[in-house]
């Protein structure tokens, strides 16, 4: 890892499927590629959608690198250190399930944890399941890293759901993980430019968006400690 100076890795997590996951790395990634930064983008998942989405149109609208981690199982954390020397950011895209051994060797060697969570019962049930891991995981590998929740395809016009943030939010178990008050909100645009292979930034009419993902990528920036945009 000594030859970057950058070399940061993003676990993005939840022991729960269809919440979020798979855009939040790929939009992320994206925009940080589209920053100038050189991103590798780890699908621990054997369903590989993050795969599928950096592939389609061969690639080329998606300014981030595949590793297709999900073969590596227990071997996965010396994989991803080896990966940190060539690149600025990893961003993992884990399998649903706490229980995986990928989720678990990339959140060894993670600099930051990223829960993203849908605010229904069945999704913030499924919480304290990855809170409890990543706290685990902070402690057996004696690193020191920020875990933040993330509220995707937020619905902003529903009370249930504004009330369900604020339940999650107002939660004292594990007070040093807070949600983001940034918010991945229930836009077409999210999810349709999976279609093309690229981040929003790509996509018409996409300007609030836009401004989601951008005010998130400068969040997870200034977790990092890196610059919002590479220098250089």
């Amino acid at each position: 890892m000594a030859s970057n100076p950058l070399g940061k890795i993003v676990t993005v997590f939840n022991q729960k499927g269809g919440v979020g996951k798979t855009t939040t790395t790929c939009q992320l990634a994206g925009a940080f590629g589209h920053r100038g930064y050189d991103v590798l983008v780890a699908d621990l998942d054997a369903q590989q959608t993050s795969a599928s989405w950096l592939s389609r149109m061969d690639g080329a609208n998606f300014p981030a690198t595949l590793w297709s981690g999900f073969r590596y199982k227990d071997s996965t954390a010396a994989e991803l250190g080896k990966l940190a020397a060539k690149y600025d950011l990893i961003v993992v895209d884990c399998a649903p399930a706490v229980d995986q051994p990928g989720t678990w060797a990339s959140l060894l060697v993670s600099d930051l944890a990223l829960i993203p969570t849908k605010l229904s019962p069945a999704d913030t049930d499924a919480l304290p399941a990855a809170l409890a891991l990543a706290k685990k995981a902070l402690v057996t590998s004696g690193r020191e890293y920020p875990v933040r929740i993330l509220p995707t395809a937020f619905r902003r016009n529903r009370a249930d759901e504004k009330a369900a943030l604020e339940v999650v939010a107002a939660d004292k178990v594990y007070p040093e993980f807070p949600v983001m008050k940034q918010v991945l909100s229930d836009r077409v645009a999210f999810t349709r430019s999976m279609l093309y292979g690229a981040t929003v930034h790509s996509m018409p009419n996409a300007k609030d968006a836009i401004a989601e993902l951008d005010a998130l990528t400068d969040a997870v920036a200034k977790l990092l400690k890196i610059p919002a945009t590479k220098k250089g």
